[in-house]
């Protein structure tokens, strides 16, 4: 009894410290997911290499958008849209 105890403490304290790992690592995937069709080879690769979450790389995305383009412009509405 003892035993299976034991082994559900421990089973509960694996699933506890890995959950927060797992929801990064899927949010990071879903919000890929929807910058791909907008990345250029150039960002996939910056993508490979990026160590910070998913959002902050499609916030920089989104910003170098608005340099490029000016606020507000449609162009970078996908963007927007992809981090949020």
């Amino acid at each position: 009894m003892v035993r299976i105890l034991g082994t559900c403490a421990a089973l509960a304290l694996v699933m506890l410290v890995a959950f927060p790992f797992a929801r990064d690592a899927y949010h990071r995937y879903e919000v890929a997911q929807r910058l791909k069709p907008l990345m250029s080879e150039h960002d996939l690769a910056a993508w490979r290499e990026w160590n910070g979450d998913a959002v902050s790389f499609g916030r920089s995305l989104y910003e170098r958008c608005e340099l490029i383009n000016g606020r507000g412009a449609s162009s970078c509405e996908p963007y927007k849209i992809a981090i949020q």
